[in-house]
């Protein structure tokens, strides 16, 4: 309503359809104003494509408004080039689009944000007068942030849009750009196509890419191997991108193209916190090493470690244990990192724990096959001590 009321006067109905009224203004009110070129209903995918691409080729100047997909876009066109770009989403705004971009720490971001939010003064502005990046970054991540809008305005395809001729005397942008609208529909439209595929292999940006140990990279383009470079296993799309520098669709597109080849394989849900991991394996090989120390007495040592080998590869763990344990019944803790981020489950932790405790139980099982009666009571009640204590549900 206070929109409105910087607009009254005396209006026509022109039109009314699901979503969309349209008024004329009437009178002396028709001298004021921007004027509506085009307004209509988004009908599909390509509506806003076809709209953008008329006014690229026509070189008209005016602001499209695009609403639908939760959120209000204007897009500011002259010269057949974009010049300003508006979006009432949240992941559009700069601030977002610097973190992604990782150049400035997340808490300095936040610091600046509220600051701005108190003073007033622009998140562009405040960077640059603190000397946290320089005009010229500044300036490239304004244009950045304006072809985001642009990519995710193309792809709303329900909703309502209108094209406005803005008034003499409508107040400037704060900055304005100059790219061309034919390279960003062209870049569009692949985005979209292959945005498409990708998704069948990589739904999400949650989704965190880990090396294969045994791929072999073939010649791989500068982007991808910087993506390549910077997966650890504990990243997602998003997180490489903030390390990278490159754009969401950047890193999919690179991280797709290394799974294709082999490079990588891909991990949904939370990431496995390490430190409980290297944790979990402290705890079981203490429990093995007392277990291997006491069969190791009674001669018992080949006997154990050959039935736990045995018992490793037929029960299913060998993806999280290797290939068994060594002369002092140790499990190789590289091996469990390694493969705690690799195996495809939504709980990793929960499965190593799992792993662990029926290891430890028949570990013991075997051991009790070759101790005297005393010496099974006495492993048996230390063992079972220890077991009590390997938990995932508090810290190390």
């Amino acid at each position: 309503m206070q929109r409105l009321a910087g607009v009254a006067g005396e209006y026509e109905l022109i039109a009314e359809v699901p979503g969309l009224v349209l008024l004329a203004r009437s009178g002396d009110a028709k001298r004021r104003g921007a004027r509506v070129l085009m307004a209509g209903e988004i009908v599909g995918r390509m509506t806003v494509m076809e709209l953008c691409n008329i006014i690229a080729s026509t070189g008209w100047r005016g602001d499209f408004h695009v609403l639908g997909g939760g959120a209000h876009r204007i897009l500011s066109f002259d010269q057949g080039a974009l010049k300003h770009a508006f979006s009432t989403s949240p992941d559009d705004r700069l601030g977002q689009v610097i973190h992604r971009s990782g150049l400035v720490p997340e808490e300095v971001l936040s610091y600046l944000v509220d600051e701005g939010e108190r003073s007033g003064a622009r998140l562009g502005e405040l960077l640059v007068q603190r000397g946290i990046v320089e005009s010229r970054v500044l300036f490239q991540l304004l244009q950045r942030q304006a072809e985001q809008i642009f990519y995710a305005a193309l792809v709303v395809d329900e909703g309502q849009y209108a094209f406005l001729l803005p008034s003499e005397d409508q107040t400037p942008p704060p900055h304005t750009l100059h790219v061309p609208i034919q390279g960003l529909l062209m870049e569009g439209v692949q985005r979209i196509d292959e945005m498409a595929l990708f998704r069948d292999v990589i739904p999400n940006n949650q989704y965190r890419p880990v090396r294969n140990p045994n791929g072999v990279p073939k010649e791989l383009e500068s982007t991808a191997q910087r993506v390549l470079d910077a997966i650890d296993g504990t990243r997602n799309i998003l997180e490489l991108g903030m390390v990278t520098g490159f754009d969401e669709f950047t890193v999919t597109k690179a991280v797709y193209h290394l799974k294709q080849q082999g490079l990588v394989t891909l991990r949904s849900g939370p990431t496995v916190d390490l430190a409980r991991v290297k944790h979990l394996v402290a705890q079981v090989n203490e429990v093995l090493s007392d277990i291997f120390v006491a069969v190791a007495t009674y001669g018992g040592l080949a006997q154990t470690r050959e039935a736990l080998e045995s018992w490793i590869h037929g029960s299913g763990y060998a993806p999280f244990l290797g290939d068994g344990v060594d002369d002092f019944g140790q499990i190789d803790e590289n091996v469990v990192l390694q493969s705690v981020q690799q195996i495809a489950t939504d709980q990793p932790l929960e499965a190593l724990h799992q792993a662990f405790h029926e290891l430890a139980a028949f570990a013991l099982f075997t051991a009790q096959a070759c101790l005297p009666r005393d010496q099974k009571t006495t492993l048996s009640r230390d063992v079972n001590a220890r077991l009590k204590a390997i938990r995932i549900d508090g810290g190390p």
